[in-house]
């Protein structure tokens, strides 16, 4: 499945691997599952980055900007934006 493609389907003998096949070209052309798919991948992406600023703000209270940054394998400079945005938000 992972090189579906229409010549790779006609040339499988198993009528499963085709309507599997169709099913995802279906999926792939509906412009609804595209953007229920997009909504789904920014919200995960949001919460990601939710729970990285509340981890960096947990991490603050114990370790400085400097630790951080090295520990995240970040620019201090990111962090230091990062913290502040995160207490901005609070206010």
């Amino acid at each position: 499945m992972e090189h579906s493609t229409d010549e790779v389907s006609e040339q499988c003998k198993s009528e499963r691997i085709q309507k599997m096949h169709r099913r995802v070209c279906r999926i792939k052309a509906s412009e609804k599952t595209e953007v229920k798919y997009m909504q789904a991948w920014e919200e995960k992406l949001l919460e990601r980055q939710k729970e990285k600023r509340e981890l960096l703000r947990k991490m603050n209270h114990k370790m400085s900007i400097e630790e951080i940054a090295d520990v995240l394998d970040m620019d201090v400079s990111k962090v230091k934006d990062i913290i502040e945005e995160q207490y901005d938000t609070e206010d």
